[in-house]
């Protein structure tokens, strides 16, 4: 399944969250295609979550999340993983239901020896 335009712009946000990156190495790094970065960038841009520099030689511009966009990484991040989450807690709490249950059994099974 394709990934959503929320989880594209995540993807970008994180490879920009250590230190800024070219279009071509984010585009590597984040397993997008130039022109799906490119449109992620803009949107990130015009949303104030990342930054369009230009290094001292003029020529090249690299992309900077800032702390806006470092703050909208970790509050999505924490959201998938309490999505995750929220599918584990079922089986979580169905093992603590089945845990005394077995304990039981163990517990008859050792006295009937």
């Amino acid at each position: 399944m394709a990934p959503s335009k929320l989880e594209k712009y995540l993807n970008v946000l994180e490879v920009l969250v250590d230190r800024p990156k070219k279009l071509d190495v984010i585009a590597y790094m984040a397993k997008m295609e130039c022109n799906a970065v490119k449109r992620s960038l803009e949107f990130l841009i015009s949303n104030g979550l990342v930054e369009e520099r230009s290094l001292r030689d003029g020529k090249r511009v690299v992309y900077a999340v800032n702390e806006r966009g470092l703050s909208v990484f970790k509050t999505l991040r924490m959201l998938k993983y309490l999505e995750k989450l929220k599918d584990t807690l079922p089986i979580v709490e169905e093992a603590r239901e089945i845990t005394p249950m077995l304990n039981q059994r163990s517990r008859e099974d050792l006295e009937e020896e």
